[in-house]
């Protein structure tokens, strides 16, 4: 059995000849769409805990898990949307 090492002869010689491959989207996201890509993330735990308290039978930790959750949700959001104003605000002071 051969242990990974250098010199092994289990394939490790022609890992350096391979090409170095990079992802490039073929049009970026808005940063409209990545807002609402992130944000949607958020919608999905939330969803999932739903679904665990209507599976668990609606235990008290599972009910204080999905609450904490959504707060989180909202206070994220909430800062986000503050984030892209003042940001739309201060690029509109920036003279050409």
């Amino acid at each position: 059995m051969s242990d990974g090492s250098a010199g092994g002869g289990d394939g490790g010689e022609g890992m350096a000849e391979r090409p170095e491959v990079r992802f490039r989207a073929t049009r970026p996201a808005s940063r409209a769409r990545k807002a609402v890509a992130f944000l949607l993330g958020g919608a999905v735990w939330a969803a999932a805990g739903v679904i665990a308290v209507v599976l668990l039978g609606g235990s008290h930790i599972v009910r204080h898990l999905l609450l904490v959750t959504g707060v989180s949700w909202l206070v994220f959001g909430a800062a986000l949307a503050c984030g892209i104003v003042l940001r739309h605000r201060e690029e509109r002071r920036v003279p050409d």
